[in-house]
């Protein structure tokens, strides 16, 4: 949808339709702010969880077994036997997590770049597009 926007989309620029692609970035940077607060979202969940360990079955029933050792039982794998069920869920949340935790900071960077550019496009302008309407023929 956006990428029929840059082309359809044209506020003008010097008397010249050429030049929408200025207002079809403020669309952009709606939809990048949106991603940023998604990868923060998903940043701040995973660590949370991460920290606080998963739900398993332990020898005194179903309760998170690591929820007060901020973390600590990730670089001691010997404690992972406290979860009896399901079988190797420790390592399972850890590694769901840590992809996750890794693909928000790398979707948070990408939309970081997309919003420096959104942010020049919209600011800066295409001045060669100017230059061009503005020339005498």
């Amino acid at each position: 949808m956006f990428t029929c926007l840059e082309k359809t989309v044209s506020c003008g620029c010097c008397g010249n339709a050429e030049c929408g692609r200025g207002c079809s970035m403020l669309y952009w940077l709606l939809v990048v702010l949106i991603g940023i607060a998604g990868s923060g979202y998903c940043f701040i969940v995973s660590v949370l969880a991460l920290t606080q360990g998963p739900y398993c079955l332990t020898t005194t029933g179903w309760r998170y077994p690591f929820a007060k050792s901020f973390g600590s039982y990730l670089s001691d794998p010997s404690v992972w036997r406290t979860c009896t069920e399901p079988a190797n869920i420790v390592l399972w949340n850890w590694t769901l997590f840590t992809t996750l935790l890794a693909l928000s900071g790398i979707e948070f960077i990408l939309c970081l770049v997309q919003l420096i550019n959104g942010m020049l496009v919209v600011l800066c302008g295409n001045y060669n597009c100017c230059k061009q309407s503005v020339e005498p023929a």
